[in-house]
């Protein structure tokens, strides 16, 4: 009984080994070569490109135009009651410190960075063509899908 568990453990390291062993470099390259944009996106050099392994056998890529810089001048606090305040310093040394770690999360753009872990990949929530939606078939060596983030 111990050998035959040892056996699957080791056909299953095997196959999950096989899948990890693919050239990153040469498919994110490829990707990009066949790659059509969809309708309302801007050239492919404007987004910082974010890719990783999906558990399919398929790359997952989130391309993302840089996040412009906020506007901390007139920062507002929507208070429980619905009035505002002015923000804090400390409330706006926050919000910067949050924009710097976004920013350094995803790949600048015209550059490409691979993360280990699909659920890793920054995104945005709506953001139309800000963000474009890859999925690339290995195998198949074939775009499955690229299209434009949804909006709300």
């Amino acid at each position: 009984m111990g050998k035959l568990i040892a056996s699957i453990m080791l056909v299953a390291s095997s196959a999950a080994a096989g899948q990890s062993t693919f050239d990153r470099d040469s498919v994110m390259a490829e990707i990009e070569r066949v790659l059509v944009l969809p309708k309302g996106a801007k050239p492919l050099a404007a987004y910082g490109r974010n890719y990783a392994l999906s558990a399919q056998g398929t790359v997952i890529g989130t391309f993302l135009l840089p996040l412009p810089a906020p506007a901390y001048e007139g920062c507002e606090v929507l208070l429980a009651d619905l009035s505002s305040r002015p923000c804090t310093k400390a409330e706006i040394a926050d919000a910067a410190a949050g924009h710097a770690h976004a920013l350094s999360a995803q790949a600048p753009a015209g550059s490409r960075r691979w993360f280990d872990h699909r659920e890793a990949l920054p995104q945005i929530f709506d953001g139309g063509c800000s963000q474009i939606n890859v999925e690339y078939d290995i195998a198949k060596h074939r775009i499955l899908r690229a299209t434009c983030n949804g909006v709300a």
